[in-house]
């Protein structure tokens, strides 16, 4: 569930090469459980500009040793954030558990695979219906655009079950979280309340599972995520197709310019000064100024 309070707004591409996507958003977040660290998530936001759809992949780990989970989704949608298809696999200890959905005609036909049993679900999807996954870019696309003071009611998928609840985002006032500014968004979904701190280009700086008290929070590295954490390079290169930087978004960019105005060298007269600009010659006084004073 740690990823139903930080991915509301991932959407993940399955199977597909990247040549042609543009990324929107690519980071990775520390997990909390209060002060504690107790995982990481890795995601990444792409648009596919020849196929006209949205794709992501998504990562969590959490934990360690006999209580470690992990989570993976990979889902794409058109450019009007019509579910297409989407993959989900989580894996607690020793049990698995994998969902792959696709979606023709307003049907949604999934094969559920879990405890050596395989489930097939087909349901009728209502117009409109969306994964859960994209509701912050579903608000970004709506008339009023992500703006504080907005409810919005909705009709989502849960990746991690296929089935569809109804939901209801409220947008806050704009305010700053960890020095940057953001909107708060109070989410209500599967009878679960979560804040998400969310920037104007859609991204997802901080989450808090009000009643579980996990909270995930943006930084600026993968090693600032993955420190003292389990961690698998060929997982992550299976998943995304390469090891992500994590550099896409606003963390990552204010931490790489403030790095960069360290390493500047001061301007002087050999540095940092053009040829023939920034030197200033005084004028020479008239010679009749200062006379009669």
């Amino acid at each position: 569930m740690v990823r139903r309070f930080f991915a509301f707004v991932l959407v993940f591409i399955c199977a597909l090469s990247s040549a042609h996507a543009d990324v929107l958003f690519e980071g990775y977040s520390k997990v909390l459980a209060g002060d504690a660290q107790i995982g990481y998530i890795v995601s990444r936001y792409e648009f596919d500009n020849k196929k006209k759809q949205f794709l992501s992949t998504y990562f969590l780990k959490t934990g360690k040793g006999a209580s470690e989970i992990t989570e993976s989704v990979k889902a794409v949608a058109d450019s009007e954030l019509a579910p297409i298809s989407y993959e989900y696999t989580s894996l607690a200890g020793k049990e698995i558990k994998t969902i792959d959905a696709r979606f023709k005609n307003g049907t949604m036909t999934a094969n559920v695979k879990q405890g050596g049993k395989i489930q097939k679900i087909e349901k009728k999807i209502p117009k409109g219906t969306f994964l859960s996954t994209f509701l912050v870019y579903l608000m970004l696309k709506s008339k009023e655009g992500l703006k504080s003071e907005t409810k919005y009611e909705y009709s989502a998928i849960a990746e991690e079950d296929a089935a569809i609840y109804k939901g209801e985002a409220l947008v806050g006032k704009e305010e700053t979280f960890n020095g940057f500014k953001v909107f708060k968004i109070l989410n209500t979904f599967k009878d679960t309340k979560f804040l998400s701190y969310v920037n104007e280009q859609g991204q997802v700086l901080g989450t808090n599972a009000l009643a579980q008290g996990i909270e995930t929070k943006l930084v600026g590295s993968p090693e600032e995520a993955t420190k003292d954490q389990p961690y698998s390079a060929n997982i992550l290169k299976t998943l995304f197709g390469n090891i992500p930087a994590g550099l896409g978004n606003v963390v990552a960019e204010s931490e790489k310019s403030k790095r960069d105005q360290l390493k500047a060298p001061p301007a002087s007269k050999e540095v940092g000064v053009p040829q023939g600009q920034g030197i200033i010659i005084k004028a020479q006084p008239d010679k009749t100024e200062g006379k009669g004073n």
